[in-house]
């Protein structure tokens, strides 16, 4: 972790020669909140798939097979209302998206010989509007979805 700002509050730059990947405990002790990049987000999606390692394709065609191979495998994964695939064009990976997050997790374990699939990031626009709807509901006075019992 480096600091952004000298003792005085002035921007630094920085210049990193070499990397050390491994544990460490944090040097830090203090509160670092106004430390820009220290509390970056980071969230795994609870419904949401990522599938690497596709071959790439070009043609809207392409996209429309491999949308619909997607959807045939992972059919049972969507529930009621089936998965949503979403194929970019020129890609060599693609999302899918579960009907819910035991869902979601039942498509890892069972997937995971066939395709290189993973947790899709969240994106922080999702974060922060899943935050103003929790936000919301508790000030109505409702409760929200949640993952245990009660």
């Amino acid at each position: 972790q480096f600091p952004a700002t000298d003792d005085r509050g002035k921007r630094e730059k920085w210049t990193v020669y070499k990397v050390w990947y491994g544990h460490k405990d944090i040097m830090a002790k203090e509160d670092l909140t106004d430390v820009y990049g220290v509390n970056a987000f980071i969230g795994m999606h609870p419904k949401k798939l990522f599938i690497k390692g596709l071959p790439s394709i070009r043609k809207e065609r392409e996209v429309e097979v491999r949308r619909a191979q997607l959807e045939r495998a992972f059919r049972k994964y969507g529930g009621a209302r089936g998965v949503t695939v979403t194929v970019p064009t020129n890609a060599t990976f693609a999302f899918i998206e579960c009907e819910s997050e035991q869902l979601a997790n039942k498509a890892l374990e069972d997937m995971a010989d066939e395709y290189d699939i993973k947790r899709a990031r969240r994106k922080k626009h999702e974060a922060l509007e899943d935050e103003r709807a929790a936000a919301d509901a508790t000030r109505k006075g409702h409760h929200t979805e949640s993952a245990g019992w009660d």
